[in-house]
């Protein structure tokens, strides 16, 4: 139970120069004890490692100082000057050397408030012989070399834009490690076959490429317009005998520990072509709101492009390219926010963009979107075909504000799902007969009513996807403090292209 602090009115008026998070009762005030919270409170660690521990901590009656010991040894220390607020955050990096093999490293941090009470954290670092469980070898296919990885990255690894990387099956980073990828790096995969073994396995498993970064790991994938970073299959190296298709590989797929403070690390200026492979090319599980996932597009998957399951992480600046099924989906309670989204589907009884939660979800998705254009079959693919925009289902919730849908049968459709948002949104061409706005009777009479500033008006589009309107916009900022501030219904502006140069067309060939 937390110490508390009681002082009288006639106390508390000494006191007048501290300001605190305090209660009032009866003419009592109370202050919290201080408290210290560990991302992490132990770990193994190898030679060459970098021990990284977020910590987090709080006084009700404001800080005094902050004090990072390893051992009884001092490393850091934060003094407060006065009437400092009563809440901080602290990062510790720490490198393994040598001569730390076979011990135990305390980090030990204490926050003390102006009362001189205190609360204490430890985490301890086992630094030992840690055996690899990955390996990565040189090899030729067809004759063009690559840099073969295969197994689960348990220490800090980075792949530079100097080889081609190939990752064999199921290749994972595991708890407590870093993948780093450099700029313009290109990572191809390919499938890893176990061999049958009668009578307990009488058939052959493959096992489809994957980057699979667990719980605690971190992928920082950090390219460039000039130079992104490209995952695909096998089949687009160099002198490889077979022809690139949609699901040639499963894609990569991100892990966290469903809060929002948590990172799974960064994904920026990336690609991702021909994945899925009957799941999800780009899959975020319970991923955490501090994580980065801007700039990145998925291209020609086999099932859907990007799903969020549960997690608050936010998106930035997506684009979703020929998609089978759904172009993106968000299930299990996400309650992330979207800015500046671009999904083109051609295929029949597919869907741009759906919210679905399940019976198994641990609570109702709650999301917010932006500056987002969901193109349909009816503009790119065959026409009519049992097609939605954006759809909502099984009591998920899903804000939608700036948003264009065409091109659907169904512009908008919320088929028992919880509540559905749409403001300042324009549909057009949509309609099985292509020349009515589609939208379904759940949503039309939300959607029509003038408080909600929605518009059936046609909005000239360029390049399938760049177009935008100013007639019945809103400011996204207003939105929260991860929207940027523009003032327009759609992903992508004529004067802000953000997909230029980095990015495919969606018949494959490049933005440029």
């Amino acid at each position: 139970m937390s110490l508390k602090k009681y002082l009288g009115i006639g106390l508390c008026s000494l006191f007048l120069l501290i300001s605190c998070s305090e209660e009032e009762d009866n003419g009592v005030l109370t202050f919290e004890a201080p408290s210290v919270d560990l991302s992490l409170e132990s770990g193994e660690f190898r030679i060459g490692q970098t021990i990284r521990v977020d910590v987090s901590f709080e006084a009700s009656a404001l800080f005094r100082n902050f004090v990072v010991q390893r051992g009884s040894t001092i490393i850091d220390q934060i003094n407060y000057s006065d009437r400092t607020e009563g809440e901080d955050n602290y990062s510790l990096e720490f490198f393994i050397t040598e001569n730390l093999l076979g011990t135990t490293q305390t980090f030990t941090f204490t926050v003390t408030d102006t009362f001189g009470e205190t609360d204490t954290a430890t985490f301890a670092a086992t630094v030992s012989e840690v055996a690899p469980t990955f390996t990565i070898e040189d090899v030729e296919i067809n004759g063009t070399s690559f840099k073969l990885v295969k197994g689960r990255i348990n220490f800090d690894e980075s792949f530079d834009n100097e080889n081609l990387w190939l990752l064999k099956g199921a290749v994972t980073v595991e708890d407590i490690t870093t993948l780093s990828i450099q700029e313009g790096t290109s990572i191809f995969a390919m499938d890893s076959i176990v061999p049958a073994s009668p009578p307990l396995q009488p058939d052959p498993i493959i096992i489809s490429g994957t980057l699979d970064v667990q719980i605690g790991g971190a992928l920082i994938a950090e390219g460039t317009q000039e130079n992104p970073i490209l995952f695909n299959t096998i089949n687009v190296a160099p002198n490889q005998p077979e022809t690139p298709d949609k699901g040639d590989w499963l894609g990569v797929v991100l892990r966290g520990d469903d809060s929002p403070e948590d990172s799974s690390g960064i994904l920026k200026y990336v690609r991702i072509e021909n994945g899925g492979n009957g799941d999800e090319a780009l899959q975020l599980r319970q991923v955490g709101g501090a994580t980065t996932i801007d700039y990145v597009q998925v291209h020609n998957t086999d099932d859907t492009g990007i799903r969020m399951r549960g997690g608050y992480v936010n998106l930035k600046h997506i684009l979703v390219t020929q998609p089978d099924d759904r172009g993106i989906r968000y299930s299990d309670g996400w309650e992330g926010n979207g800015q500046f989204w671009a999904i083109v589907t051609d295929v029949d009884d597919s869907i741009g963009l759906n919210g679905r939660d399940t019976d198994e979800s641990p609570r109702n998705s709650d999301a917010v979107m932006s500056n987002i254009t969901v193109i349909g079959p009816n503009i790119v693919g065959d026409g009519p075909g049992d097609t939605e925009g954006v759809r909502l289902r099984d009591d998920a919730n899903g804000a939608f504000h700036n948003t264009i849908v065409t091109g659907f049968d169904d512009s908008f459709r919320n088929r028992n799902g919880g509540t559905m948002v749409i403001k300042n949104s324009a549909v057009f061409g949509n309609g099985a007969d292509g020349d009515d706005d589609g939208l379904h009777i759940s949503v039309s009479n939300d959607f029509r009513d003038p408080a909600n500033n929605n518009s059936e008006d046609e909005i000239v589009l360029t390049d399938i996807f760049v177009g935008i309107s100013t007639a019945n916009s809103s400011d996204a900022s207003t939105l929260g403090n991860f929207f940027d501030a523009v003032n327009f219904v759609g992903a992508v502006s004529p004067d802000d292209d953000w997909t230029l140069g980095w990015t495919l067309n969606f018949d494959g060939t490049p933005r440029e």
